[in-house]
């Protein structure tokens, strides 16, 4: 912290810093109060894992709360830290950049950016469009991709369903026959290599062989003459991956993201072109007062952090997996009592077969 000196001997603190200081004591606040929560919630999340039929906690639990550790250190890799930087940028470079505009233009052109008010308010009308632009194709990229994320949830959920009937289907008429043990696999293999992989492009996913899909394995195996039962669960899931798949695809284009950091790049620029226009009118003040850019920067500071975060948490919506927006954590946990469950059944199939062969 700067201090001034008085003839008094008291230090004085720098004007600017206590302009800026009610925004760096929110934004730790804020940030602290994000790790708190985060860290109760993990320690609420590690006490609340299911028991097995013994009692004891399952081991396997751990794997939602080191989902959820990645995804909270992906989302402020890719939002917070560019955020700050983005203010930061913002704040140092601000009378540097309009002092250099400044200097680049004649007298009469600082003077009608100084007077824009009185002059027609070409800059700030160009700023108003610009504006409504970035807001107009922000607020409908988010709109379509908070919609896109509920279909997601709603997709996951239905599949999941359907894959624990599956599982329950398959054990009640398949339990004691030879291709039991098969099944069980196939739908083992199912959950990791298919379910779990959201981040894999679902064009690519869909385009597979029909002999590399373990629930054409399934249907195969159970279905040999008439169908089974199991055919028609079959028919339902492999329809619900196909939703969850739509549900993945990308709608909103990488043209879309582009365009948006145009338009907030476009935006920003029009405040460096306002501040040159005060900038020659601007003087060196004292530590106790704050000058006009000075004032300047710290409001441009703010509004580069702003304009960044919303980008961010865009784009972040627009990821597929790996942030604290997209369904991993969820996903896994879903998939833990599944697991499970499948897991229990293999064992005691192996069970069986090793009491089969001692006798």
């Amino acid at each position: 912290m700067t201090l001034t000196h008085t003839d008094s001997g008291v230090g004085t603190p720098d004007g600017l810093f206590l302009l800026i200081s009610p925004f760096i004591v929110a934004s730790l606040a804020i940030g602290v109060i994000a790790i708190l929560r985060s860290l109760v919630s993990a320690d609420s999340a590690l006490s609340a894992r299911p028991k097995d039929r013994k009692g004891r906690r399952i081991v396997g639990g751990g794997r939602v709360f080191e989902t959820r550790s990645k995804q909270a250190i992906a989302s402020l890799q890719r939002i917070g830290i560019p955020t700050v930087l983005a203010a930061i940028s913002g704040f140092l470079y601000f009378d540097n950049l309009s002092l250099y505009i400044s200097s680049t233009l004649d007298v009469e052109s600082v003077g009608v950016l100084a007077q824009d008010n009185d002059t027609g308010q070409f800059v700030q009308n160009f700023l108003v469009v610009i504006d409504l632009l970035f807001s107009i194709l922000a607020g409908s990229a988010y709109s379509k991709l908070y919609k896109q994320q509920e279909s997601i949830y709603i997709a996951l959920y239905n599949e999941v369903t359907l894959a624990k009937s599956l599982l329950e289907q398959l054990t009640l008429i398949g339990q004691g026959r030879i291709w039991y043990p098969a099944t069980l696999r196939c739908v083992q293999d199912y959950l990791n290599e298919d379910l779990r992989q959201i981040d894999v492009s679902p064009v690519k996913r869909l385009s597979s062989r029909p002999m590399d899909d373990p629930l054409e394995a399934i249907m195969f195996m159970t279905s040999v003459g008439v169908p089974s039962v199991v055919y028609d669960t079959v028919k339902d899931l492999r329809q619900a991956r196909g939703e969850r798949l739509a549900s993945f695809q990308r709608k909103f284009p990488v043209l879309g993201i582009i365009l948006l950091y145009v338009l907030a790049l476009l935006e920003l620029f029009a405040f460096p072109l306002l501040g040159a226009g005060t900038a020659g009118i601007s003087e060196v003040p004292e530590l106790t007062t704050v000058s006009i850019l000075e004032l300047q920067s710290v409001l441009f500071a703010a509004l580069c952090g702003c304009v960044t975060l919303v980008l961010r948490i865009i784009q972040e919506l627009w990821q597929s997996s790996g942030g604290v927006f997209n369904t991993d954590d969820v996903l896994e946990q879903m998939l833990f009592g599944l697991e499970e469950e499948l897991r229990f059944r293999m064992q005691g199939r192996e069970d069986l077969m090793g009491i089969d062969k001692l006798r």
